[in-house]
């Protein structure tokens, strides 16, 4: 097997992910920024916490949040629909700066700051009361969990065609330890007899 860091632009990376989960965030960014320092393409994909939990008992701060995903998922959706993948990806990280980073509700200013960053002409702000695009998320969500072979979270990589939940991240990386972790992390899901590795949150 060729390390991991022989050929990292050419690596096939998916990433499926809740947009409303704050450690599915740290992994997209951390993913985008290794594509930008080594010319590695993504797919970037929808799943919904939404789907995952049907029919589970919440308590109400989690439900709160689902509400947040699907109606956000739906979003998504529309901006896809009319703008492609770049589009709603960029909906995505400039949702994610205001909703995780500066813990802003999720109200008609934040839905408008999303539709005019990615500068849309078709799609408005009642996409997220569209229940027509829910099937959009849902599609995609059941590949994340097909792609993983069993039930998992948000979010859910794939580097060269093997999946696992995770990584998931208390930060960004910083510098050169962003690229040091992909390249980890591609090693380990190279090897197939590799199944789990975890540590505390609080692990320094």
């Amino acid at each position: 097997m060729e390390p991991a860091d022989s050929s990292r632009a050419g690596s096939k990376v998916t990433l499926w992910l809740d947009p409303v989960c704050p450690f599915s965030w740290n992994t997209a960014r951390w993913i985008r920024a290794v594509a930008e320092k080594t010319g590695m393409s993504v797919d970037w994909q929808l799943m919904s916490l939404v789907v995952l939990n049907e029919g589970r008992e919440l308590p109400p701060p989690q439900q709160a949040r689902m509400r947040d995903s699907r109606k956000v998922g739906r979003l998504l959706a529309a901006i896809a629909r009319e703008k492609g993948d770049d589009g709603w990806v960029a909906a995505y990280f400039a949702f994610g700066e205001r909703y995780i980073d500066r813990s802003e509700p999720l109200d008609d200013g934040l839905v408008a700051h999303v539709l005019t960053t990615v500068g849309v002409h078709d799609t408005t702000a009642e996409a997220v009361s569209d229940e027509s695009l829910d099937e959009f998320v849902r599609r995609g969500h059941q590949a994340a969990q097909d792609a993983l072979g069993e039930t998992g979270g948000s979010p859910i990589l794939r580097i060269d065609g093997h999946a696992f939940f995770g990584p998931v991240l208390t930060a960004l990386p910083d510098g050169a330890d962003s690229i040091a972790l992909f390249d980890a992390v591609a090693t380990l899901a190279a090897v197939p007899q590799f199944a789990q590795l975890q540590r505390p949150r609080t692990a320094a």
